[in-house]
């Protein structure tokens, strides 16, 4: 946050610049110390007073919950994703995709697990209220961006798909949720598997489990072989 450089307190700030300076200020002592976190510490962080903690946020709880989806903002992927080279080898162009939105599904789970242990939020403070509104919008916003970024990495390829791109790319989307999904159930069982690499999920993505001399796969379902019309599958 900007300081004063006699005071060597934060400088003034419009209130929704000041409320996202304490934010991002805050979110490394909230990463290292969770719910442990203390308001002193909490305030060192931002560089303030306590009590102008606690004029911006109504409680330590508000702040926590604030700064955990400040910091699952899905937004910040965006730019990750548009540093990518879409005139790169496809192979290598999906490789990005996958270490970027990995790496962002899975900050984004370590957050929102710290808002599920801060409990429901029963605070009645307009501002967190009208923060969480905005979160939410941001998040939507944010998605569609991430996808229009993946649409982007795949379009120059469009004509080797079997798929269009849009459908592609909720694929994609889908593939890496559940791969991060699973390892963090692994994790939390005690379970010591090792996460797939970026390589081996692009493989499975662009050519499937079949070997090369399987039948192509198709939309349409097989004709069944049983009288009662079921499907063999």
């Amino acid at each position: 946050m900007p300081t004063d450089q006699r005071t060597g307190r934060a400088a003034p700030l419009p209130p929704a610049e000041r409320r996202r300076a304490i934010l991002r200020a805050v979110r490394p002592v909230v990463a290292e110390r969770g719910l442990e976190v203390t308001t002193r510490e909490l305030a060192e962080a931002a560089g303030v007073a306590e009590g102008t903690l606690f004029r911006v946020f109504a409680d330590k709880r508000a702040l926590l919950r604030e700064a955990a989806l400040d910091a699952a903002d899905a937004s910040e992927a965006v730019a990750d994703l548009a540093a990518i080279d879409a005139s790169a080898p496809l192979e290598r162009r999906l490789c990005q995709v996958v270490e970027v939105t990995v790496a962002r599904v899975e900050r984004v789970m370590v957050w929102m697990s710290l808002v599920h242990r801060l409990g429901p939020d029963d605070s009645a403070h307009e501002d967190a209220a009208q923060a969480h509104r905005a979160w939410a919008a941001r998040q939507r916003d944010a998605r569609a961006a991430v996808h229009d970024e993946l649409a982007r990495l795949l379009a120059p390829d469009a004509a080797r798909l079997r798929m269009p791109v849009a459908d592609a790319v909720e694929l994609l989307d889908a593939l890496l949720l559940g791969v991060v999904v699973r390892g963090e159930q692994d994790r939390r069982r005690g379970v010591d598997a090792q996460p797939l690499a970026p390589a081996r999920l692009v493989d499975l993505l662009l050519h499937g489990v079949l070997a090369d001399t399987a039948p192509a796969v198709t939309d349409t379902p097989p004709a069944p072989d049983r009288k009662d019309g079921a499907d063999p599958c």
